[in-house]
């Protein structure tokens, strides 16, 4: 998986290490360990070996994975943003005991926050025998019940799926293309503010 996912990190514009969080193995391997023993179920492999040869990190571009559920959430083609990888050790703002703390409330039992989604969203991995190793993203703002969407059916599988995010083709030349219609009373306030063409 290692060669796999270094080569997919760079196919989507790159990461940038979070230094805050530059443990050495034996540290992130006892982070594993509390981690298995507070949510009674051993970590999915692949997501630790992806931790111990990456760590935590932000992506240098926007990037997305495609969902298997659909949601009024998702952006267009049903994907979801994926963000920063959380430190699973300490409790900083960008790390899985501030998510846990976080969302305490809303986030069902057995699933752990890997990464940030959309701002206020965590996508997490299931550490429950039904659906081990299940990642869903979990909506903030829908209601208890209705929050969480699968997104893959293993942590490689996320990280295989993760694209740039780019907007709807088309829509750049369409903005090129528009033209502007301004009256001359609103031309007048323009100039007067600042704004206006300058003559």
């Amino acid at each position: 998986m290692n060669n796999r996912v270094v080569k997919k990190l760079e196919s989507v514009g790159g990461i940038e290490r979070n230094l805050f969080c530059s443990y050495g193995r034996q540290q992130r391997e006892d982070s594993f360990l509390n981690i298995e023993t507070i949510f009674n179920s051993p970590l999915p492999q692949s997501y630790k070996d992806f931790y111990i040869k990456v760590g935590a990190f932000s992506f240098l571009e926007l990037v997305c994975a495609k969902c298997i559920d659909a949601n009024r959430v998702m952006v267009k083609g049903n994907k979801v943003n994926v963000g920063d990888f959380y430190c699973i050790i300490g409790n900083g703002k960008s790390s899985t005991d501030k998510a846990l703390s976080t969302f305490q409330e809303q986030l069902p039992a057995g699933l752990l926050p890997i990464c940030d989604g959309e701002l206020g969203d965590i996508i997490c991995i299931s550490l429950r025998k039904a659906d081990y190793e299940y990642i869903y993203y979990l909506h903030h703002e829908s209601p208890p019940g209705n929050d969480l969407f699968l997104v893959a059916k293993s942590f490689e599988d996320l990280i295989m799926s993760l694209e740039i995010y780019k907007e709807a083709s088309g829509d750049d030349d369409l903005v090129k293309k528009m033209k502007m219609e301004l009256s001359p009373q609103m031309i007048d306030l323009l100039k007067k503010s600042g704004y206006g063409p300058k003559e």
